[in-house]
């Protein structure tokens, strides 16, 4: 029995360590001197583009992300914006309306049920985002701002055949040492290097990064209802169709990030259960892939959305094997994480801000979200309408 337990605690510690700390070192190491891709479209053959939006209560941001994406230096008969606003029951409507009545670049859509961000999108490619008007769809959130090359950036790519989508480089603004910026920017950061360099290896990451991507309008599927994360089912779509997914370094785009601790747990919590649907849908492509996706997917994805079931493991073994080897309890980590947020909770009560600390409280915090979201995935998911994530005053 101890045997089993001691094997079963070196499983759990060791894939833990491997998918945030080896994984992303090997990545690192194999991408050295890789160039992401070398076949690009020259400036007078760039493809139609649509960039689609789908918002609710946006009024905060809606208006930046609209002037941001018309101040581009991308082709003026070569794009077109489409948003569709998803019932929206602040002055969301209002604000796009004024900007409408200023352009023709602006497709406006205001639907007066609320569907859900899944039902809106899929409105919007049947009703004038077709593959007949349209090479390439941006994807883009109501609070991520481009700049003036961004669109570029992303579209460049699909010159390459192989390609389906190309991500953008998402930038952090408003980083204050108070709530979780600093936290969320070091995440995020780490993510799109990582699959900047899972690109340069593979030529494929496995999934776009949802504030904003590009894809081919053609391999766009229908999104079933209930889905939670419409980005990843897209992109495992794509990927199932045997086309790559790359993220552009100078396609940058800038994001406000969270302050609030409760609001981006909530997210996170959606989030994980959108993972979950979508492992069950597409659990086949570890093996029914290249190996390049299936690594990835693997070494990326899976082991950490599984995180807090081997953090649990590793634990519950330490617990049985310690009166055996008291020095297992030096060995695993779990332990100590657990007091250092408990440290954070209460110093954060009296305003006092340690970013390790709150560091340490986040990546739990990231884990309980996703062992929530297993819960809420097996519970069966009844609604896929959202609440966007309250913006930063």
């Amino acid at each position: 029995m101890i045997i089993f337990i001691k094997i079963l605690f070196w499983i759990c510690t060791f894939l833990l360590v491997y998918t945030y700390f080896l994984y992303p070192l090997l990545m690192s190491f194999l991408a050295k001197n890789k160039q992401i891709n070398k076949i690009v479209y020259s400036p007078n053959e760039l493809p139609t583009v649509a960039i689609v939006i789908a918002a609710y209560n946006e009024e905060k941001v809606i208006e930046d992300k609209l002037i941001s994406s018309l101040k581009t230096n991308y082709p003026s008969n070569k794009f077109q914006i489409f948003i569709g606003s998803d019932c929206s029951s602040d002055n969301t409507n209002a604000v796009i309306n004024k900007i409408v009545n200023t352009t023709d670049k602006i497709t406006f859509f205001n639907y007066k049920e609320r569907s859900g961000k899944q039902e809106v999108l899929n409105k919007m490619f049947s009703k004038g985002i077709s593959t007949e008007k349209f090479d390439v769809c941006i994807m883009t959130d109501a609070n991520i701002i481009f700049k003036e090359d961004t669109i570029h950036e992303l579209v460049k790519h699909f010159k390459n055949e192989t390609l389906g989508i190309v991500c953008a480089n998402i930038k952090n603004k408003n980083i204050k040492d108070k709530g979780i910026s600093k936290q969320e920017q070091f995440y995020i950061s780490n993510e799109n290097q990582l699959k900047i360099n899972e690109g340069k290896v593979f030529q494929s990451s496995i999934a776009a990064f949802g504030a904003c991507y590009a894809i081919r309008r053609k391999l766009i599927p229908k999104i079933p209802q209930n889905i939670l994360m419409e980005d990843f089912y897209i992109s495992m779509s794509v990927l199932k169709n045997k086309k790559g997914i790359i993220t552009e370094p100078n396609a940058i785009c800038f994001e406000d990030l969270p302050q609030n601790v409760s609001e981006e747990f909530k997210r996170k919590k959606r989030i994980s259960t959108g993972n979950f649907q979508n492992l069950f849908i597409y659990y086949k492509l570890l093996w029914k892939s290249n190996f390049g996706i299936g690594f990835t997917f693997f070494s990326h994805k899976i082991i950490r959305w599984l995180g807090p079931f081997f953090m649990l493991g590793g634990y519950i073994s330490l617990l049985y094997l310690y009166p055996f080897s008291p020095y297992y309890f030096l060995l695993h980590f779990t332990h100590l994480l657990i007091c250092l947020a408990f440290i954070d909770y209460i110093l954060m009560a009296v305003n006092i801000n340690v970013n390790l600390l709150r560091l340490v409280r986040y990546f739990l915090s990231m884990n309980l979200a996703l062992f929530l979201g297993f819960i809420k995935f097996a519970q069966g998911v009844k609604t896929n309408i959202w609440q966007p994530t309250k913006r930063n005053e």
